[in-house]
């Protein structure tokens, strides 16, 4: 083939630039949910109980244990998407975290497109990646202890505040930020418009890092008290309302850590 036409030299840049472009435009799209189901032992969660409820301002979101027995019989049990949507978060936060999954979903209510975050943390293994999409039901991960942290359980939430991923510093930590993970479900289990392609709005989340834990990132402290933390020069940039917002572009993965030395 002679690339000295330059009709040859157009099309050939077409082909380079359309294989370039497939990658980045099938992580910014993902599949409207048809429904949702529990996390554990979907449908219904048969076999599992709720430990622990979401309480405003306290515990934001549900923990999940067999039923039969102690809680080291749910260690490695299977946990599963609630629904259709895009892997925005999978990784071994530490702190109090351990390894986590966030999971985009859209679906249509009332002729209109929303978006919500679906959080699985303390787990054992993690059976997802970053930008991948998942179907609801799949198995995305196993109840784990965070490193034996905790007894073994799931911690589920479900966010409205799309800039939250793990910081629940960056909300409101009550029902304006967060929906009551259960009764979300329950009024949800059957969804008209499921399985259609649409924009994904983009996840840009504040991780901690050891060296900067959740505890420097409260909201409530004062700018002299945050002036003495380790690092204090990166304090205002690293607030939650300044980076943990969505940029507002449809890509995946674009996470704001203002602690990586690369910044």
């Amino acid at each position: 083939m002679h690339l000295r036409n330059p009709q040859t030299l157009l099309a050939a840049f077409l082909i380079l630039l359309t294989g370039l472009l497939c990658p980045a435009l099938a992580q910014s799209i993902s599949k409207t949910a048809e429904g949702f189901d529990l996390p554990v032992a979907p449908p219904n969660g048969e076999g599992y109980y709720k430990s622990r409820g979401f309480r405003a301002g306290g515990h934001l979101g549900e923990d999940w244990l067999v039923t039969d027995g102690s809680s080291a019989r749910s260690l490695g049990k299977p946990v599963h998407a609630i629904g259709n949507g895009l892997v925005v978060l999978a990784r071994d936060i530490l702190v109090a975290w351990g390894n986590v999954v966030v999971i985009r979903h859209s679906w249509i209510e009332n002729r209109q497109l929303r978006f919500a975050d679906s959080l699985y943390a303390h787990l054992d293994r993690i059976q997802v990646r970053e930008g991948q999409q998942v179907s609801r039901g799949q198995l995305i991960g196993t109840i784990g202890n965070n490193h034996g942290m905790y007894p073994a359980h799931l911690h589920f939430e479900i966010h409205k505040d799309l800039t939250i991923g793990v910081n629940h510093a960056g909300g409101t930590r009550d029902l304006g930020s967060y929906w009551l993970p259960t009764e979300f479900i329950m009024a949800r289990r059957h969804l008209a418009g499921g399985g259609r392609n649409v924009p994904t709005p983009a996840a840009n989340f504040l991780l901690p890092s050891p060296d900067h834990p959740w505890t420097f990132h409260r909201k409530g402290r004062s700018s002299k008290e945050r002036g003495k933390t380790k690092g204090s020069s990166h304090s205002r940039s690293g607030s939650p309302s300044s980076h943990s917002r969505s940029s507002g572009t449809y890509k995946v993965n674009r996470y704001s850590d203002p602690y990586t030395k690369s910044q």
